[in-house]
């Protein structure tokens, strides 16, 4: 209960509780077990600065143990931080999977977010509409 300094609230009900204080009850609940593969959906997503800096060392800290922490972001500098693999996906569909350093050597000198950009293909959509009016 000590993780995200929670254990002076675990006695609240969880209704009362900041959006924040709820995600933080979602990801206690959903480690608690301490399972070999976590799956978790925009799990940074209204924690405090603190609590997002745990939870990303956590993750971290999983992942060297050798076990899976798979999760969903629309943050790429978290994901940039975190991950040694990546996919991404457009409108649910796999456009890259590989390795954060792969992706890197291929598109040297550009943010994740440009790379996401052009693999997206969203500037020469924005250029393309732009072109029609």
């Amino acid at each position: 209960m000590n993780v995200f300094d929670f254990a002076e609230n675990r006695y609240q009900v969880i209704e009362t509780l900041s959006h924040g204080m709820r995600q933080k009850v979602f990801v206690i609940g959903a480690l608690l077990s301490d399972p070999d593969i976590w799956v978790l959906d925009e799990p940074l997503t209204g924690l405090d600065p603190q609590a997002a800096f745990d939870l990303k060392q956590m993750m971290k800290e999983h992942a060297q143990k050798g076990k899976t922490v798979l999760f969903s972001t629309h943050v790429l500098e978290v994901a940039e931080q975190v991950c040694d693999r990546i996919a991404i996906l457009k409108k649910g569909h796999l456009i890259y999977c590989g390795s954060v350093e792969n992706l890197r050597k291929d598109h040297p000198d550009q943010s994740l977010e440009s790379i996401y950009l052009s693999l997206a293909g969203r500037k020469e959509e924005v250029a393309d509409a732009s072109q029609g009016h």
